[in-house]
């Protein structure tokens, strides 16, 4: 039977969790293009308030490596996203 993780104060690790050497805690998790993306904080309560956003992002279908999103991609979602806009408004919208 395989052993749970624990941190040096003895507090059962989730899965993603790492406490490092510095004594800094560490969250993994993979983006949608299955590319692994990195969290840290120093406490544990801190880190798993940072998990609760992303985890909650990634439900409302929020991108969470938006730091690479263009205006382009930003303008799209929004149009796709937009309700109640009458086709003229939303040509005038575009140049």
């Amino acid at each position: 039977m395989a052993t749970k993780r624990k941190d040096k104060s003895r507090v059962v690790l989730k899965t993603g969790e790492v406490q490092r050497k510095d004594g800094t805690y560490q969250f993994s998790w993979q983006d949608s293009q299955m590319k692994r993306r990195f969290v840290y904080a120093r406490t544990l309560d801190d880190l798993r308030e940072k998990e609760k956003r992303i985890q909650k992002d990634k439900c409302d279908g929020i991108k969470t490596e938006a730091r690479y999103t263009t205006i382009d991609e930003l303008f799209d979602l929004w149009a796709n996203m937009k309700r109640g806009l009458k086709n003229n408004t939303f040509e005038n919208y575009k140049y």
